[in-house]
């Protein structure tokens, strides 16, 4: 059970998300790594060192273990007596030896301190296992998250970049158009402006991208071939059994499986023995002894005996201690009172986030993104005709970008409340014991 705590986190949630083996795209003549969101959490479980760096509180709980289980050592006292001041001249060595006796004494633990001790240490371990996949929990979704500002930087740049190729487009039809007298010159003008105002967009998106692909790589450790990857172009499904449920069902799931829930579910129970032992600590212990002594000079000159010690607690009967105890599980069952009315709160205001980006996700995918594409067309179509004038188009493209960017950060936002919510109701770990 304590291995299995070293690397709970770590080894299981390494072992369910697939493997990083990215896949290659040729794209501006360069080898792209493109990296989906399950390969991107498997490479933070296998680098991140803040992650691994939690494991050593699991290991200090394995090392109270052992000093919880440990039997008190034997005492050995040896001591010698009546020993013969003639026998140190060197004319009397015929004198009697000194009488020597070796004696043991054995401390012996009653009422059951010893397994309550190791009870109660094998409960701080568990709760350091649950605290390990809280950690897991949350920078899980650190990592989701950047994964998703590195998908839509990526979305803004193409966005930025079909801008800039069609008002490149643009500009060659029209400067033909200029050519054969169609157009004013002026038309061209704002044309050109549109279009270097695009260039600097792009430039912009492109700075983005790189920002946000860092911030990923950050979490990530900076695997092999890093500047090379790419986040796979697909944002993350709901799960109907929680984009579906009530508040009161998701409720329950998170009070349920939620590692820090369960964490201090597991300390409420610890501290339970921790005051048992207290109370215990009230019945002396019993130090048993033996010894063997040799006396030559004494009618008897060898002898053997036994010997009990027990302190009375006639003064003190652990008091102190037991108070303390019974405050310290008072205040570990106020804790998780605290913390279960804090999920109820999250889960609400998570649930609630996930439904208003959801809602205003489906509304752009359902109708405004095919509307405000066919009007581009039909506009760009106009203009050429001559059926419509520059500033209609122009118009139409801002309105075009303007559009899809919001559109696509309605994808992410609605990916990042998903995150948040499987966050909350405790996901990540819920197949942990």
């Amino acid at each position: 059970m304590n291995r299995f705590f070293c690397g709970l986190a770590v080894i299981f949630l390494w072992s369910t998300a697939p493997q990083a083996e990215p896949l290659a795209d040729k794209t501006a003549d360069m080898q792209k790594i493109t990296v989906t969101e399950q390969q991107a959490v498997a490479l933070f479980y296998q680098n991140n060192l803040s992650l691994l760096a939690a494991k050593f509180n699991i290991d200090s709980a394995q090392a109270q273990e052992i000093i919880a289980a440990a039997i008190p050592n034997p005492v050995f006292t040896f001591t010698t007596s009546t020993i013969p001041i003639a026998r140190l001249r060197p004319d009397q060595r015929n004198a009697p030896l000194p009488a020597i006796s070796p004696q043991v004494e054995q401390l012996i633990e009653t009422a059951g301190k010893r397994r309550l001790r190791m009870e109660s240490s094998a409960l701080g371990t568990k709760a350091s296992g649950f605290d390990l996949l809280d950690t897991t929990r949350v920078l899980t979704n650190a990592v989701r998250r950047s994964y998703y500002n590195l998908l839509l930087a990526q979305k803004v740049g193409q966005v930025a970049n079909e801008n800039s190729g069609h008002y490149q487009e643009i500009l060659k039809a029209n400067s033909i158009r200029l050519k054969a007298g169609d157009i004013p010159a002026i038309h061209l003008v704002r044309i050109e402006m549109e279009s270097l105002k695009a260039q600097s967009e792009q430039d912009q998106a492109q700075a983005a991208l790189s920002q946000a692909r860092a911030e990923l790589l950050l979490m990530l450790g900076w695997p092999e071939n890093s500047m090379k990857i790419i986040a796979a172009e697909v944002w993350p499904e709901a799960k109907p059994e929680i984009a579906l449920a009530k508040h009161d069902q998701l409720t329950e799931r998170a009070l349920e499986q939620r590692p820090d829930l369960r964490a201090a579910r597991a300390r409420i129970e610890q501290a339970r023995k921790s005051l048992e032992l207290a109370q215990r600590m009230a019945i002396p212990d019993v130090t048993v002894s033996a010894f063997f002594q040799r006396d030559p000079g004494n009618f008897i000159t060898n002898s053997t005996g036994v010997g009990i010690s027990v302190p009375l607690p006639l003064f003190y009967r652990q008091e102190g201690q037991i108070a303390k105890a019974g405050v310290d599980l008072h205040a570990v069952e106020l804790q998780l009172q605290q913390n279960e009315q804090t999920i109820r709160a999250e889960i609400m205001k998570t649930l609630s986030a996930w439904q208003s980006a959801d809602t205003i996700a489906r509304r752009y995918e359902t109708s405004v993104i095919q509307r405000i594409e066919a009007l581009r067309k039909t506009q760009e179509t106009a203009f050429l005709k001559g059926a419509v004038g520059l500033l209609d188009l122009i118009d139409t493209e801002r309105n075009y970008k303007i559009m899809m960017l919001d559109y696509y950060a309605a994808l992410a936002g609605r990916s990042k409340a998903w995150a948040d919510l499987l966050m909350v109701c405790g996901e990540e770990t819920r197949a942990q014991p």
